[in-house]
């Protein structure tokens, strides 16, 4: 098995004693760290993560998976008391943008952390003799990985092929258990984890037009979403304000609402 073993002794390396305190259990081969999903776990944990997913890509194309065939996708949800505080003021972005001002703003402070997360969690994988390709906005934009304004492989999209939901008419990912609340990092690796491969859940949205009732510029087209559709088809973003309206005005987000602060 050449120099194959475990590390449960003291460590030899320099630069192995931290994270050999951390991960007691991994193992080495020819002085690489074998990563593994509770090693990512773990380190994603630390960080205040809620949910995590190892999914396959593999199936994917070339341009969306960038020659990886694993995933890691992980996430936090916005609180109900954020959510009603955005629906209950129609002017909350619009007051946001004339402050200049948004890092009291939950959603944003999030998305901003996971991106963070995600190079942070990148490094320490490709530290541990692997490649690992952050899916952070910025990484993305210094590596060509956006056509025009849209990544060759959003999060959301991500999520639909872990089974976690399905992309609705307001052209956000809908969760049963917590509408479009959450909000997503992530990071492609040829670390040797264990993935699923789940079918994309079936679009729930039926007639529901609400988030298109409340979008007041007119961004949101109505169609119903399918693996392949291009974005174009679904919202205007050269109409879209960003103003959370189709996010927390939306059903299956108000139901996440009412359960969580019912059960508080």
């Amino acid at each position: 098995m050449g120099n194959f073993r475990s590390e449960t002794g003291s460590v030899r390396y320099r630069g192995y004693l931290s994270i050999r305190l951390r991960y007691p259990f991994l193992v080495t081969y020819q002085n690489k760290m074998i990563i593994s999903n509770e090693t990512i776990t773990n380190e994603l944990k630390q960080h205040g993560i809620e949910f995590i997913y190892f999914v396959d890509i593999s199936d994917l194309a070339q341009k969306q998976n960038r020659g990886f065939s694993s995933a890691v996708l992980f996430g936090v949800k916005c609180t109900p008391e954020y959510l009603k505080r955005v629906r209950d003021n129609p002017n909350y972005v619009p007051e946001m943008i004339a402050r200049n001002y948004f890092d009291d703003d939950e959603h944003y402070c999030f998305e901003m952390e996971m991106y963070r997360i995600s190079d942070l969690v990148a490094q320490f994988i490709e530290e541990n003799g692997y490649n690992a390709y952050s899916l952070s906005d910025d990484n993305q934009i210094a590596t060509n990985n956006f056509e025009g304004t849209q990544s060759a492989l959003p999060l959301k999209t991500l999520a639909t092929y872990a089974g976690l939901g399905w992309i609705g008419k307001n052209n956000l990912l809908v969760n049963k258990e917590y509408g479009c609340s959450q909000v997503w990092g992530g990071i492609l690796t040829d670390a040797p984890v264990d993935t699923i491969s789940q079918a994309i859940p079936a679009v729930q949205c039926g007639s529901c037009r609400v988030c298109l009732d409340v979008c007041q510029p007119g961004a949101l087209k109505g169609r119903t979403w399918q693996a392949g559709i291009p974005r174009e088809e679904m919202v205007d973003v050269e109409k879209c304000t960003t103003c959370l309206k189709c996010m927390v005005h939306c059903p299956w987000t108000q139901k996440y609402m009412s359960f969580s602060i019912r059960s508080d």
